[in-house]
């Protein structure tokens, strides 16, 4: 870990000091979970490296590290792209390794050359740990967020981002960014898109760092998006959906932005979803937890086209995460932190309520996905705490606008863990359980009263449907 924290801040340093005229120096470093996470096994590759240089450079190179010496690693691609924008063209080369048959649970190093000239163009060195895509007993842990620059009021979760993976190294398995990139990655010519993967390196180039797409990407059919990054299937897919699988986790990406653009390719993605989603449910004994992930949400508050037409334009995404039994849906774009009840065709799922649990951080036996909305990691002149209205339809638990990240956490096949953190404290502002119990029973209780405390804080309790589910399992005053 003192090796982690001394590299970190040699990286900076050298960012800090070395011009960035030289074209075949390293630059925006991220590394992503590869085949070897994926259901099917399609290579022999672990986790991907992907760097930027300003010229061909074909000599670029990566050395890793491993137990029985030191590899040199050529780059699987070396992409040339450009492309045309209102102030200009803009040019990359984009550098693409595969790390073949890493070991699992093990930390590796690695150093990025540009060159054959070892003493000048290069970054690192780096370490990185590979999770585990199978469930060993331990935990599996993974941040979430979305909607995020490097803004100041971005900085404010980068800031606790690079400082949250260098304490828990070996602890998280993936960063997971739910759309919505450095608004936006093709302005100024590129240059925002490069700027911005150049201050986040200080943990992508450590920490797993899975993307999926948002309205912000949408320029020229997604691509400056597509070109940055290489999720898994990305050969076949471009990002548009994946999946993955971490420890006693199931992680489905899919970019509904597509299907707004693209209707026609609607349907293909659906297919997809639901043979990716049917093959998880049948495995959840290895693995019983899904968690599916997009930009757009299917539910949230706002009183805007997205918060009020998704449910229906999306009912058919909506019917797939239900049949298949989705555990959890993570979204972003509406600028806020909201935490829903278990949902089902705009209406709360049945679920059991576990008695003076008035905030709902058990949420046993759900019979539809807990949504959330997590889209305030920080965009420039999006302001936290903001004093407009943002009141919570009939399914809302909690809403918060305080700049903040979500932690998604589980050891075994009964408790999913779910924790929202503030970004400037690192305090935790929202969490619940999701708890698999065959022995839960719907129970009633005598008597039900909201608590005065409750309609005056984030916690939302006075709903019209809200009130008519405690009708159905318990006897109102």
């Amino acid at each position: 870990m003192i090796r982690f924290l001394a590299t970190l801040l040699i990286s900076i340093f050298i960012t800090q000091i070395r011009p960035a005229t030289r074209s075949c120096q390293p630059e925006q470093i991220h590394i992503a979970l590869s085949d070897a996470f994926t259901s099917h096994l399609t290579s022999a590759s672990t986790i991907k490296v992907i760097f930027h240089t300003q010229s061909e450079c074909n000599s670029a190179y990566i050395t890793l590290k491993t137990p029985s010496g030191l590899q040199k690693v050529t780059a699987s691609q070396i992409n040339y792209f450009t492309e045309s924008y209102k102030k200009g063209w803009y040019e990359t080369y984009v550098h693409v390794f595969d790390f073949n048959n890493l070991a699992f649970s093990q930390i590796y190093e690695y150093t990025c050359y540009g060159t054959e000239n070892t003493q000048t163009e290069f970054d690192g060195p780096f370490e990185f740990y590979v999770p585990n895509p199978k469930s060993d007993g331990s935990e599996t842990n993974v941040v979430m967020f979305g909607d995020m620059d490097v803004s100041s009021e971005g900085m404010t979760t980068i800031n606790r981002l690079m400082r949250l993976a260098a304490a828990n190294f070996t602890k998280i398995s993936a960063f997971i960014h739910v759309g919505d990139l450095a608004y936006n990655l093709s302005t100024r010519s590129g240059a925002v898109g490069d700027n911005y993967m150049r201050t986040i390196q200080q943990f992508t180039a450590n920490m797993p760092y899975m993307v999926t797409a948002g309205n912000h990407e949408e320029f020229n059919n997604f691509s400056n998006f597509n070109m940055r990054f290489h999720m898994p299937l990305h050969k076949e897919t471009q990002n548009h959906y994946h999946s993955y699988n971490i420890g006693n986790m199931h992680f489905t990406s899919f970019n509904m932005d597509l299907v707004l653009w693209y209707p026609e390719l609607k349907q293909a993605m659906l297919d997809w979803l639901a043979k990716d989603l049917d093959e998880a449910n049948r495995n959840r004994k290895e693995r019983p937890w899904i968690i599916a992930y997009t930009h757009r949400p299917i539910y949230c508050s706002h009183n805007d086209q997205d918060c009020n037409t998704n449910s229906k334009r999306f009912k058919e995404f909506e019917h797939v995460l239900n049949k298949y039994n989705v555990d959890l849906v993570v979204a972003g774009h509406v600028h806020i932190y909201e935490r829903m009840l278990p949902i089902r065709k705009n209406n709360i799922a049945d679920f059991h309520y576990v008695p003076g649990d008035i905030t709902f951080n058990s949420i046993v036996n759900p019979k539809g996905p807990v949504h959330v909305v997590q889209g305030m990691a920080g965009h420039r002149g999006d302001y936290a705490e903001a004093k407009d209205a943002y009141d919570g339809k009939q399914f809302t638990v909690m809403v918060d606008k305080a700049y903040s990240y979500m932690a998604v956490r589980s050891t075994n096949s009964t408790h999913l863990h779910v924790e929202n953190f503030r970004s400037d404290s690192g305090t935790v502002n929202d969490e619940f359980y999701i708890i698999k119990s065959g022995e839960a029973r719907f129970t009633k209780l005598p008597r039900y009263k909201m608590p005065p405390s409750l309609k005056t804080n984030n916690y939302l309790r006075n709903s019209k449907q809200l009130n008519k589910f405690f009708k159905k399992y318990y006897i109102m005053n």
